[in-house]
Parts: structure tokens; C-alpha cells; sequence
């Protein structure tokens, strides 16, 4: 069956159900890893739609490990802050910070992650520098919830049966080539969140995966994709110097939907993009933790509180991005956001 719609991907997008037989076979035992392999390339190639990612995405969940907790928790959304990665740079940590960040304000955040495939420290690498279990046991979830405010989800632990395409897809990424595994993350969180911050490092990609969590009916999100004013290199996170693009659920004050935003920090900035990059995930814990003490006031700070205003203003905890950006700036220089680092250190030390 794989075969026959292998001989369809040139010419339309699959169909829901065409989606869900090739999901099948690609997590089945029966068809070839070469025949995977050809497959998942010319669906690369080609590029899959937005359709095609929400069915994919779709097939998949059912299989997923069930962490106790989803949509909402206590009355509020839960929120994922999970981003597409694949830029190739070598970012601090933003959207896993924003895990404490967020969780001081309130807002109960699931995230979900994986170690670092096309980047040196990704959101599960970084959380075990600072001390954390990453893979924590799924029945623990609503616990961690509870006593931390936030909890880490690691990819493998709940998508077992991704083991099964996974010499597949080592074979296709040793050759420099994504599949669509690539881009399912921040719609595979099996806690299904109600409330989505996701990143991405393509302004192609806004659009794209606007139309896949409208498609998978996330009630709240914004997709947003930042550009270095100076480099003019696209970020995986809002812009703390430079445009940012949005695609999002909500609206401004007058109605009209978020498109762009501009972010001037004041004072000016003078360091460059070259400043928010780490040489591995200890550098990346380590520069984390300096913002959440107080020490760290450049770059790397800005752009933790611009995302955390983002994602409070996405969650409907802030009733704009300006109200976002003071609740976060109070909750970080308050000591709580790194408190609640601590807590998780403390709830489920590595």
C-alpha cells in the first residue's frame, strides 16, 4: 500500500485516510525501511501540506502514551512552548526556559521535546544539565503539574512505537534529509494543550502550521517566526531586535489579526545574534540560570521576556503582549521564576 501511494505524491496531496494507512506501515514491521525510505523523501521533496501534517499528526496521537493530563488543567489551558528546531543554530534555550518562566505566572505548561538532533543542546539535553529527570514516568505527570507548575513530556518516552522508523530516519538525517517526523513535534504532545506557542525557524512555516492546529482545532496558539535585524537570519523564537511574524488565533484590541511585530528594545542593544549562542546544553543551563538570578540583563534576557509575553498573552493570562511583558519582567526579576526551577530540580532530580 505504501508503494501505491508513493506513486500519488507527485501528483496531489494525500487524503485524511491515505494519511493514516501510510502512518500505519511507516510504524509496522512489514514494509522495507528501503521502501520507507524512498517514501518519506519524496514526501519531503515534494513538501507535505498543511492537511496532510494535521492527519498525520492525527494517526499518531492514539499510540501515544497517556500522561493524565489533557487539553486543560484546574480550569486553565495547558500550554506547550515546543518548537519545530532544524535552523542549525545553536540558540540558548529560549523556549525551554519558558517553562519557569510561565509556570510563575500561573500558566500550566506540558512542554514537549526531544535532545537535539539538528542543534547541540535541545530542550531534553538542557533540562538534564540543569539537574532534571527528563524522562519522568508518565503516572508522575499530573503530580509534577501540581507541585512545580510545569512538566517536560520527552518525545520518546511517550511515542514508543517511533522506534520501529527511527534506524529510517538516523539513514535520511546522516544524509542531510528531514522527513516529515521532523515537523510533527509541536503537534504530537500527547497532552493535547489547548494553548500552543510554537516556533519555527521558516517564515514558510507560519502559514503552514497556522493551517494544521486550525485543522486539529487547537482552541488558542500562535505560530511566530523572528528575524535578526541585523543578520537577517530567521529565529525559531520571536525577535527580541528584529520583525517577527505571526500566525495566531487571536486578535488585537481593534479585531484585526497579529501579522507582524516589531520588538525595539530600549535601551538599544548592541550585541549581536552571535551572543546567543551556547557550545553545548551546559552552557545553555548555564546561561539560563544567570537570567533567572538576576545576573544576565542582555540579549538572551530580552528575548526570554518577549517570548514569555507572547505565550501569557496566547493563554489569555495577559490581555495584551505590553501587559505579558510586565507580568513576565515582575515574575523574573521576583526570584519566582527561578524558584520554580528549583522546585523541579527538587520534584525530580536526574
Amino acid at each position: 500500500m505504501l508503494s501505491d501511494l508513493l506513486a500519488l505524491i507527485p501528483r496531489r496531496s494525500l487524503t485524511p485516510e491515505e494519511v493514516r494507512v501510510a502512518a500505519g506501515e511507516l510504524l509496522g514491521t512489514i514494509v522495507s525501511d528501503k521502501t520507507k525510505a524512498v517514501f518519506l523523501l519524496a514526501w519531503a521533496q515534494r513538501g507535505e501540506t498543511a492537511e496532510e501534517l494535521a492527519a498525520c499528526a492525527e494517526a499518531f496521537l492514539p499510540q501515544a502514551v497517556d500522561p493524565r493530563v489533557r487539553g486543560s488543567w484546574n480550569g486553565q489551558p495547558l500550554l506547550d512552548c515546543c518548537g519545530t528546531g532544524g535552523g542549525g543554530l545553536n540558540l540558548v534555550n529560549i523556549s525551554t526556559g519558558l517553562m519557569f518562566l510561565l509556570a510563575a505566572l500561573g500558566i500550566p505548561v506540558v512542554k514537549h521535546g526531544n535532545r537535539g538532533i539538528t542543534k547541540k543542546s535541545g530542550s531534553a539535553d538542557v533540562l538534564e544539565a540543569m539537574g532534571i529527570k527528563i524522562d519522568l514516568a508518565p503516572e508522575l505527570l499530573p503530580d509534577c503539574l501540581e507541585k512545580v507548575g510545569c512538566a517536560f513530556l520527552f518525545a520518546p518516552t511517550y511515542h514508543t512505537s517511533f522506534a520501529v522508523i527511527a534506524p529510517v530516519r538516523r539513514a535520511l538525517a546522516a544524509q542531510g534529509q528531514r522527513t516529515v517526523f521532523n515537523l510533527l513535534g509541536p503537534l504530537l504532545n500527547p497532552a493535547r494543550p489547548d494553548s500552543r506557542l510554537v516556533g519555527v525557524f521558516k517564515r514558510d512555516y507560519v502559514p503552514l502550521y497556522q493551517s494544521a492546529l486550525e485543522k486539529m482545532a487547537c482552541p488558542r496558539f500562535t505560530v511566530a517566526c523572528g528575524v535578526d535585524d541585523e543578520s537577517g537570519v530567521a529565529l525559531g523564537e520571536a525577535s527580541a531586535r528584529g520583525e517577527t511574524l505571526f500566525g495566531s488565533t487571536l486578535r488585537l484590541p481593534d479585531g484585526s489579526p497579529l501579522t507582524r511585530l516589531t520588538q525595539t528594545p530600549a535601551p538599544p542593544i548592541h550585541e549581536k545574534l552571535d551572543s546567543l549562542l551556547v557550545r553545548n546544553a551546559d552552557e545553555s543551563a548555564s546561561r539560563l540560570e544567570t537570567i533567572f538570578s538576576g545576573q544576565e540583563q542582555g540579549l538572551e534576557r530580552d528575548m526570554l521576556l518577549l517570548n514569555a509575553a507572547l505565550a501569557s498573552w496566547t493563554h489569555g493570562t495577559a490581555a495584551s503582549l505590553e501587559e505579558g511583558l510586565a507580568q513576565s519582567t515582575e515574575a523574573l526579576d521576583s526570584g519566582r521564576a527561578l524558584e520554580r526551577l528549583k522546585r523541579y530540580q527538587e520534584f525530580s532530580p536526574s
